[in-house]
């Protein structure tokens, strides 16, 4: 009944809601015009400006005009020509002008009257801003009126004020105009509203990625401040050593050579603005480092000033905790609001859908009624009405029909001519026929397939230096393949009929092809194109290799997600150009002409000189890559970092977090969420496919009809029934390989849900039945031994431990010298492990038997990684010359070694099997993306072979003329002149074949270097030919083109597969688990919650000082004095005056003597056991603690100083040396009281706490990483460690592979993208990459390995591992985007901590009186709320019904479990004993350590029907108040007499009040009471606040109990008792209550069940 009650009601509420949705359509429908100026009529406000009506003829004017489609388009026209006169503009240097701009600034003026007529108009029209609906309370008129005022600002200014004004940077705001097309598009308005709704949530993480940002920074201020200014300079002539771009820092990381020393006076590196000298520049390059461009530049450099002991560990910290963590919540937040957008519009879809659906069902009933009435007027011979299965051959069948019927009729009077014409249909139609077989069959597709692969392969040959016979086969072949599919493409048409051909997607797609490579083969032989077109229209050709998805299921299902995320996307899109055309002509307005910084310094490329130059600008800035360095111009230009140019940092920085942050993220939200439906729909088109299978086989059933005469119709049929099986054949194969995936799936899913039970009790496996080697049989008593001793415990211990230190073992080798004292005793130590892992995989083989019987040891593939492993040991130790090169490799993968580990740690397999499962999955997206990028290498090798060559002399521009010296200067000076020589060299990355083309784009699409590529590109000219400054800009395109479809989209769908995959693999556990994840996260925290001791001290003075340290404003204060505490920190700055540090100094003592009287308060407060058991407290104590120790060292430090007088740089040195790190150290401690403010924030603390959920579900993952980083680091080292450090390339003194941290570092580094490609190429086998001098090698120490070693590094970091953190973080952060009115875990602390304030000692019970008003005080979902009314909260207690002790309390976990029950209404419904006995059953299941007595308080066991309980209490106090209620009523109605009614009512009371009179006398009391919110006891009698407060309450208590629902009801003294004594009577009541109510406990309206039933 209630389901089918619940489903009428769905039913009802989705009525309302088309109802609802069609009167909200009505207003638009045609027929109705009178009823849109009544619907306008509030819009258009009576008076407007005070004095014009409607009725006035100018404003009825106004409206008409402003409600026309016409002018809305005009004005759309404007802002789109004043964006094209903006982008025209020329920006010169130092305020120059052309004719060109002289003219725009005319023309601007048109502009500015249009826009300012139109701003009048719509203000006569709409009113200005007092009405509702008036002009200024839009937004989008408020921009426009705001741009408006602007332009007449400026014009007005420029023309009064003709000398000393600069009106530029108020033009600027004319930049804005092309927003306003926002308002015209609406799905932009649509993406541009998701992404504002998006703002709230990101408000938050905002305020904790600031909050880092700022701890950084001052931590950052205190370490490093005025390290950076140190360089080395010439003794003698003061000379610098490097170019002025190219000076480091010197100190102690970095010792300069002879002739040389370390100066101060250097301005800084990056022109002094990335440096750590005060708060803003701190807080800048946090930013900078943040955002993971140039933080190893910053890092290297504190390194050279400071050595590399501890430094990294600040970088380190920092890019994990900011740019991996905080940055990802950002991601985590827009999936989310997309997701809600989505499902919001999905219902409305659904809705539509319901609507329709009934719609039909209607029209169907009236057709059958009519058909109905048909056949009783004209009786069919067949009866049969049409079916749906029969449609799909009808078309053919007639045709056949009618035919047999002409024939009959026209046999005799039938002409030759219409015979023969006859016949020869009859043979096409079977010729046809037979071409369908053929087209349809697997052979003819296969062949296509492999036609594809061979033309591909035919392109991919295509390199620089090609031979003229290659050139010539490539024509040809090309000719040969456009027949052959223009061959296959006539006979599908053939075949199929042109409509049939045009109905597949895949065939128009082919058609479009075939005709584009037509087209550029006639265009080709005419030669009537240029090249560059031609290639372009060749790579068509390629998209071929798409027609594999059409047969590959998993695939085609991939790329219609695909399809359906274009669709969001292209608005996306939309706004993304809409917003590079907004900031690219801003920066020309305030950039434009800057960068020229001196005459003989080369103009940076990233400039703002014209409006597309400046496009490229702002894309690259939104890709993040170096857009830093742009920054650094950018502030330059404005006179650098001391000057007001550190302002023009602002622009690139709300430029990079609104592009790069939040619009590129939307990519990524916008694929999660379609992919998320991908799976579910591939799920749907298997279910429609088993569907027409069914239907066929019902059709066939039926066409069998025994009606046919001639055999040639019957063959003509069975024909037909061939093709149609033919026809669905590919179904069938589909449909079969869908099956063995399920099965898989099934498998995988089975081996997911028995993971938890192996953790649990790890089972040890069995000795396998057969003879092991043929000699140890199952019984062999050596056999046994070896069988006990693998699977002893300490075994597998000692085992691991082994495994641990050879690894360790392996990273402390020397990777210079293969003979170095340290590698021989490393050596004899690798003897003894390889020894002990020999010994165990013999005990293995001897106790499992080797492979041929299940069970056996290499049955399992992790066994099998074992063998490898201690093979490869045994090989190499075997053949211990060096000579062989396989035998170094072997040495190599010694490095696997870790990887046992995974076999003994069951949580590491976990996480590993999941990587593997996600493998699988991306298998299919990985394919993709490999095709496009193999196209784009294809179109690139067709663009650039050969043509990214230079000479180094930049005058020479081919490779017969580049040779011989040539001058230049040094260091850009005139008077240094040096001869070199000329070098004919090819750019690092190129396009000369196809291989090293998808290298390069490889390097692109990681964002890595691509400005640089793009310059050389744009810049290359013709084969074998140096470059042409800007010779075709338009190449830019194809970068643009490839960065978005494989960067921003197919990266980000990438990624997005992970994060799904991740969270389905996640779920996979719980597949069959009833409870959804939040209901089994709010189910886990209520059992394992423990209520938390508040303590309240007893002693009279005592209690006063724990009142004031508890109070709120107490609290407030201390807030407040470490924001201000902050602020000090902050305004430390470098070279400081004495008297300011001294300043700093004494607020230092103040505030750290305001923090110990705190702590002293807290400790005489709480008592030293209490004091630390809060680890805030301890956290506290320790800061204290720590500034203390910070004082008293800096004092003494400063008199050692004062007193020791001793001259000589020498005695400084030391004393620097000795107290930098120390005093430092201290410092921090004083930062950490920033800490202090998380713990006061709500949000923040919410925050926190996930925070910490999410690390402790990152522990595998974590041990995941960092074994991959371990086994990387050590082949590193033995591959590349004996290449020679060069300052100039990228292995140099900061960054190599001689130690096992160093290479650590690299591959770190290389994991956060800067610039990984260049330490790629440093290490590959090229001239340039030598030998160490101190190593034992001489040549060969670059290898080809780096290729894969790096790709396969980056990949599997930056898009496998690096999103396991992202995974866990949308995991565990839905909560900040899911709808706050659904329970979820993070509400339900503070039911804790106002649980201690009725039960302080932790006890765990309280007066279930007291639970009323504790669950009011918290406000929902969690509690009831404050004005939740009296009787509503004793309900929702009926249905929560928690067991009562003797004493009259409740149990702290059954009250939270049952408050989380009844809230996610978690079995709820039905028997309430049932439903607790599957409750049980699901719990015992999923947590299967649960204590059973806790379980049997929190979901009672069925059985006891005496027991007494919460519901039944309440539920008899409700009863008798309905009856005083009814009775009231029925005396104020003045029906005083006795109705038979109210007769059975009495009766029905007096068989209770004779029951028991202790019951009468209980009930009796007023529960009323109650719903006055009491404090618990503490706080209701305090001697301060005391009286006041119990006065407030008899006031508040009198107004607000004197009517309830506006009946009066005496106020009674003294609250209801809970008396022990009629327990015994009551019990009687309860049985009676349990008969007639058959234990239905499940819902609101139960109270009145009740009351009707008892009543």
């Amino acid at each position: 009944m209630e389901t089918q009650c619940g489903t009428m009601d769905d039913a009802a509420t989705a009525n309302n809601e088309t109802e609802n949705a069609s009167n909200k359509v009505k207003p638009a429908v045609p027929k109705k015009p009178q009823r849109r100026p009544g619907n306008k009529q509030p819009d258009r406000p009576e008076n407007v400006l005070f004095c014009l009506s409607l009725k006035n003829p100018l404003r009825a004017f106004c409206i008409k005009i402003v409600d026309s489609k016409l002018f809305e388009y005009f004005i759309l026209l404007t802002i789109f020509a004043n964006c094209v006169a903006l982008a025209v503009y020329t920006p010169y240097p130092s305020g120059d002008s052309n004719i060109t701009n002289q003219m725009l600034e005319k023309i601007e003026y048109i502009f500015l009257v249009i826009f300012t007529s139109e701003c009048a108009m719509k203000i006569i029209a709409y009113g200005f801003v007092l009405h509702p609906g008036s002009y200024l309370r839009n937004g989008w008129n408020f921009l426009d009126f705001f741009i408006v005022v602007i332009g007449m600002i400026s014009t007005a200014l420029s023309n009064l004020v003709k000398e000393g004004f600069d009106v530029k940077a108020l033009r600027a705001f004319r930049v804005l105009r092309p927003l306003r097309l926002v308002s015209g598009v609406p799905s932009l308005q649509v993406v541009l509203n998701s992404i504002l709704k998006a703002m709230i949530p990101l408000l938050h993480i905002a305020l904790l990625v600031l909050f880092v940002i700022i701890i950084y920074a001052i931590i950052g201020l205190e370490l490093f401040s005025g390290k950076l200014h140190k360089t080395c300079r010439h003794a003698k002539t003061g000379e610098y050593l490097d170019d002025l771009d190219e000076l480091h820092a010197c100190g102690v990381g970095f010792k300069c050579p002879k002739g040389y020393e370390c100066f101060d006076e250097w301005v800084g590196p990056n022109h002094g603005i990335t440096n750590f000298d005060n708060f803003g520049l701190s807080m800048l390059t946090v930013f900078q480092c943040i955002t993971l461009e140039g933080w190893t530049d910053v890092l290297y450099s504190i390194q050279d000033a400071m050595g590399s002991s501890w430094e990294w560990i600040y970088f380190v910290s920092m890019v994990i905790l900011g740019a991996f963590f905080v940055m990802n919540l950002i991601l985590g937040v827009l999936s989310g609001e997309f997701s809600k957008e989505r499902t919001k519009a999905k219902n409305r879809g659904d809705f539509q859908k319901l609507r329709e659906k009934q719609q039909i069902e209607e029209d169907l009933r009236g057709y059958l009624d009519w058909i109905t009435q048909a056949e009783d007027i004209e009786p069919d011979s067949d009866g049969q009405i049409i079916t749906d299965c029969q449609t799909k051959n009808a078309s053919e069948l007639e045709s056949t029909e009618n035919l047999k019927d002409h024939e009959h009729e026209t046999q005799q009077t039938e002409s030759w001519f219409r015979i023969k014409k006859k016949a020869a249909e009859r043979v096409n139609r079977r010729l046809r026929r037979a071409c369908r077989r053929a087209v349809k069959s697997q052979a003819f597709y296969w062949l296509i397939i492999v036609l594809v692969f061979l033309n591909t392969g035919v392109l991919a040959t295509e390199h620089y230096m090609q031979p003229i016979w290659l050139d010539q086969f490539q024509e040809y072949t090309n000719i040969f393949f456009i027949a052959l599919f223009t061959c296959e493409m006539i006979l599908k048409m053939y075949s199929l009929g042109f409509e049939g051909y045009f109905v597949s997607l895949f065939n128009r797609f082919d058609c479009f092809v075939v005709i584009g490579s037509i087209t550029e083969m006639v265009l080709t032989g005419s030669e009537l194109m240029a090249p560059l077109g031609v290639s372009v229209l060749r790579c068509v050709r390629l998209l071929r290799v798409f027609k594999v998805t059409k047969y590959w299921h998993s695939l085609s299902n991939l790329v219609a997600s695909l399809l359906n995320s274009i669709q969001s996307i292209a608005s996306l899109l939309l706004l993304l150009f809409l917003f590079i055309v907004i900031f690219g002509l801003l920066g020309m307005q305030v950039f434009g002409g800057r960068f020229t910084f001196k005459p003989e310094e080369e103009k940076p490329r990233s400039n703002f000189d014209s409006f597309y130059q400046s496009l490229l600008t702002v894309f690259q800035i939104l890709t993040g890559e170096d857009w830093n360095v742009v920054m650094y111009d950018g502030i330059r230009a404005y006179g650098g970092v001391f000057s007001i140019g550190i302002l023009a940092c602002v622009y690139y920085i709300i430029l990079f977090i609104c592009g790069n942050y939040i619009l590129l993220n939307v990519f990524l939200a916008i694929a999660v969420d379609n992919l998320a439906d991908a799976d579910s729909l591939s799920a749907v088109d298997k279910e429609e496919e088993e569907q027409p299978q069914e239907n066929m086989d019902i059709c066939q059933n039926k066409s069998h009809t025994p009606s046919i005469e001639d055999g040639e119709y019957a063959e003509t049929d069975q024909e037909q029934y061939k093709i149609d099986s033919e026809m669905d054949f590919e179904r069938y194969i589909n449909e079969d390989s869908y099956e063995e995936g399920d099965e898989y799936a099934d498998d995988s899913s089975e081996i997911q849900q028995n993971l938890p039970e192996v953790n649990t009790s790890t089972q040890v496996q069995p000795i396998p039945a057969g003879s092991s080697f043929f000699c140890f049989s199952q019984t062999n008593r050596f056999r046994v031994f070896c069988h006990w001793l693998c699977n002893h415990s300490n075994f597998g211990n000692f085992i691991l431990c082994c495994i641990m230190f050879s690894s360790a073992m392996l990273a402390a080798e020397n990777p210079l010298k293969a003979d170095a004292s340290r590698n021989i005793v490393l050596n004899k130590f690798d003897y003894f492990f390889t020894a002990v892992f020999a010994m165990e995989l013999v005990l293995k083989l001897i106790s499992y038997g080797f492979v041929l019987h299940d069970g056996a040891f290499c049955r399992s593939a992790f066994n099998l990684l074992d063998l490898l492993v201690v093979c490869v040991s045994l090989i190499s130790i075997c053949f211990s010359s060096d000579a062989i090169s396989v035998v170094k490799i072997l040495r190599v993968l010694r490095v696997l070694r870790p990887l046992r580990a995974i076999n003994r740690a069951k949580g590491l397999k976990h996480v590993v099997q999941c990587v593997i499962v996600a493998v699988k999955t991306i298998g299919n997206i990985v394919l993709v993306t490999c095709l496009l990028q193999f196209m784009f290498a294809v179109i690139g090798v067709q663009l650039f072979k050969g043509k990214f060559f230079s000479c180094s002399d930049g005058s020479k521009m081919y490779k017969s003329d580049c040779h011989g010296t040539y001058l230049f200067y040094e260091n850009g000076d005139i008077n240094k002149p040096r001869l070199k020589e000329r070098e004919w060299k090819n750019n690092k990355f190129h396009f000369d074949d196809v291989a090293k083309a998808m290298l390069t784009l490889f390097t692109v699409s990681t964002f890595e270097g691509w400005p640089n590529l793009l310059y050389v590109s744009i810049d290359s000219n013709e084969e074998n030919g140096g470059p042409i400054h800007n010779f075709r800009p338009i190449v830019a395109t194809y970068y643009i083109i490839y960065i978005i479809i494989i960067a921003f989209f197919m990266v980000n769908i990438f990624v997005g597969f992970v994060i799904v995959t991740f969270q389905n693999e996640g779920e996979q556990e719980y597949k069959n688990c009833e409870l959804d994840k939040n209901q089994r996260n709010c189910i886990e925290f209520a059992l394992k919650a423990k209520p938390v001791r508040r303590y309240i001290p007893k002693h009279s003075i005592q209690y006063k000082v724990w009142w004031f340290v508890t109070s709120a404003s107490f609290e407030y204060s201390i807030f407040v004095l470490i924001m201000i505490n902050t602020v000090t920190l902050a305004m430390k700055f470098y070279k400081q005056p004495d008297y300011y540090s001294e300043i700093l100094d004494a607020l230092n003592m103040i505030f750290t003597a305001v923090f110990s009287l705190e702590f002293i308060f807290k400790l005489a407060a709480f008592r030293f056991k209490n004091y630390f058991g809060d680890a805030w407290n301890t956290f506290d104590f320790i800061i204290v603690l720590g500034s203390f120790i910070d004082i008293v060292y800096s004092e003494i430090k400063a008199k050692e100083q004062a007193l020791a007088s001793c001259d000589g740089q020498s005695c400084n040195r030391n004393k620097g040396g000795s107290t930098m790190i120390s005093i430092n150290f201290f410092r921090l401690f004083r930062v950490m009281r920033l800490v202090k403010l998380l713990s006061k924030g709500e949000g923040i603390r919410t925050l926190l706490w996930t925070f910490i959920k999410s690390f402790q579900a990152l522990p595998y993952v974590a041990l995941l990483i960092v074994m991959l980083f371990f086994i990387y680091a050590v082949i590193g080292m033995q591959v590349f460690g004996k290449i020679m450090l060069d300052e100039g390339t990228a292995i140099n003194r900061n960054n190599n592979f001689q130690t096992f941290p160093q290479a650590v570092l690299v591959l770190f580094r290389s994991a956060t993208g800067e610039a990984w490609q260049e330490i790629m190429m440093d290490c590959s086998p090229r001239e340039e990459v030598k030998c160490d001098p101190e190593s034992d090698a001489t040549s060969n120490c670059g290898s080809s390995i780096a290729f894969p070693y790096f790709i396969s590094f980056y990949v599997l970091c930056s898009f496998l591992i690096i999103n396991l953190f992202v995974a866990v973080i949308m995991d565990n952060f839905d909560y900040l985007t899911r709808d706050w009115s659904i329970l979820g875990p993070h509400h339900l602390d503070e039911f804790i901590r106002l649980w201690s304030e009725y039960d302080p000692d932790a006890k765990g019970r309280i007066k279930h009186l007291d639970v009323v008003t504790l669950l009011r005080k918290i406000s929902p979902p969690l509690g009831f709320g404050k004005l939740c009314p009296h009787r509503m909260a004793c309900k929702r207690l009926v249905s929560m019904n928690m067991p009562l002790n003797s004493d009259g309390t409740v149990l702290f976990n059954a009250t939270l479990f049952a408050v989380v029950r009844t809230s996610l209404s978690i079995k709820t419904e039905g028997n309430i004993d049932d439903a607790n006995a599957e409750l049980r059953a699901t719990i015992k299941q999923i947590w299967k350590r649960t204590n059973t007595k806790l379980l049997d308080q929190c979901v009672p066991p069925p059985g006891n029907d005496d027991e007494v309980t919460v519901g039944k209490f309440y539920a008899t106090y409700l009863i008798q108040d309905y009856f005083r209620r009814f009775k009231k009523r029925k005396e104020q109605e003045g029906k005083m007499d006795q109705t038979e009614s109210a007769l059975t009512l009495q009766a029905g009371l007096r068989t209770l009040h004779e029951i028991s009179p202790a019951l009468k006398r209980t009930i009796s009391g007023y529960l009323d009471e109650l719903a006055i919110e009491s404090d618990p006891m503490h706080r209701r009698h305090h001697t301060l606040f005391g009286r006041v407060w119990s006065s407030f309450r008899r006031q508040d208590g009198s107004n607000h109990h004197t009517k309830t629902k506006g009946e009066t009801i005496p106020r009674r003294e003294g609250m209801l008792q809970f008396d022990t004594k009629m327990m015994a009577n009551e019990s009687q009541v309860i049985n009676r209550l349990n008969t007639t109510n058959g234990r239905h406990y499940n819902s609101e309206g139960n109270a009145s069940n009740l009351s009707g039933i008892l009543l």
